[in-house]
């Protein structure tokens, strides 16, 4: 019976400090505004890793461009400091397409905090924001 006890109480003390542990799963929301046409999709691509941002993505999500401004959700997002870039995908062909010499892109893009792309594409830190509650966040093409 002692040793039943013990283990009961071992059981309860990690689930207790279990419950207490913070939630590490928050959902995204991001708004993005400025379609200039509502052909094609929105191809958005989350990182929190700087080497991966405008190579690969941690959380992707495709949506249909249906409006001059969409709303979505990423959802179990992980505590973490974050970049988005994204892309209207006119022709629906999955790349951002380029034209000229320099592949300057001919499809509309923006990044996360709305930095200026003059010069060519922001840096992840410029981009980043945190992620530690659920978020919303807004985009202009």
């Amino acid at each position: 019976m002692n040793k039943l006890s013990v283990v009961f109480v071992l059981l309860f003390s990690l689930n207790f400090i279990l419950a207490q542990e913070p939630n590490n799963a928050h959902n995204l929301q991001i708004t993005v505004t400025n379609f200039e046409n509502l052909k094609g999709s929105l191809i958005v691509c989350l990182t929190d890793k700087k080497e991966d941002f405008l190579k690969q993505c941690e959380y992707q999500k495709v949506v249909a461009v249906t409006n001059a401004t969409i709303s979505l959700d990423i959802a179990n997002i992980k505590n973490g400091t974050y970049s988005i870039s994204l892309f209207h995908d006119q022709n629906n062909n999955g790349v951002l397409d380029t034209k000229g010499f320099f592949g300057i892109p001919s499809e509309p893009y923006a990044f996360s905090n709305n930095p200026s792309t003059t010069f060519g594409p922001p840096s992840f830190e410029k981009c980043t924001f945190l992620i530690n509650e659920n978020t919303q966040i807004s985009i202009e093409l």
